[in-house]
């Protein structure tokens, strides 16, 4: 009798936790919903689609990718999207159990007026090696205070060098580090964690700040004209 009671008190807890953590979801979602609503957003439930998209870091990696509370829209005239990305790993114990790990992201994306070169910029010691993976050379730049606190790897030294101007090295010093990169038409970040306004709107300025500070000589290299359309905008 005691075991029997033992496993019903265990099921009613897991149950308790489970319906706990639904009715914290649905009311985060919601919260999602009522800010993309508010900014005139686009906002879908579950689009796993979107997991194909990019290469690299958070992306690639596991299995049963998930892409939900997608919201979509206009940043600083600029078309940009945000979502919650998992993903899941496996591992088995010497007795042959098997256990199960989900990995949780933030993704944010913001478009680009033309392809530019891979350059991917990573806090130091988060995704160290991963630029080894796609053949990219470690980059030092100018900022030594830069250099310990992000690691810069790309297949153009000289872009990496161009792009990341000291204005804009000191602004990313200065902002919540996370990760990122420019992937053909797209700059996009990624860091550990749920989705919130808060992260959203903070990660959306300093991307949309960095793509600003990129000097027009470097846009007129890969094709695009900067003198003739705003890189900034206003949103």
């Amino acid at each position: 009798m005691g075991v029997y009671v033992f496993i019903v008190i265990a099921v009613a807890v897991v149950g308790l936790i489970a319906y706990f953590n639904y009715k914290r979801e649905q009311a985060r979602r919601n919260a999602l919903f009522q800010w993309a609503t508010a900014n005139k957003w686009q906002f879908t439930v579950a689009d796993d689609a979107w997991s194909g998209r990019w290469n690299g870091p958070p992306f690639d990696e596991g299995d049963h990718r998930k892409v939900r509370n997608v919201i979509s829209g206009g940043w600083k005239s600029r078309p940009f999207m945000s979502f919650d990305y998992s993903y899941e790993t496996h591992s088995s114990n010497s007795n042959g159990g098997r256990s199960t790990t989900v990995h949780r992201f933030t993704v944010v994306s913001v478009a680009l007026p033309t392809d530019l070169p891979r350059l991917q910029v990573t806090p130091e010691s988060l995704f160290s090696r991963v630029g080894h993976v796609f053949g990219m050379t470690d980059i030092d730049l100018e900022s030594e205070d830069f250099n310990r606190a992000f690691r810069v790897t790309c297949s153009d030294p000289k872009f990496a060098s161009d792009a990341l101007t000291p204005r804009t090295m000191q602004l990313l010093l200065s902002r919540s580090h996370f990760s990122w990169r420019f992937e053909v038409t797209d700059m996009v970040c990624w860091w550990s964690g749920e989705q919130t306004a808060v992260a959203v709107t903070e990660a959306l300025a300093t991307m949309c700040d960095v793509i600003a500070g990129i000097p027009s000589f470097v846009w007129h290299d890969h094709g695009y004209d900067a003198g003739s359309a705003s890189i900034g905008g206003s949103s």
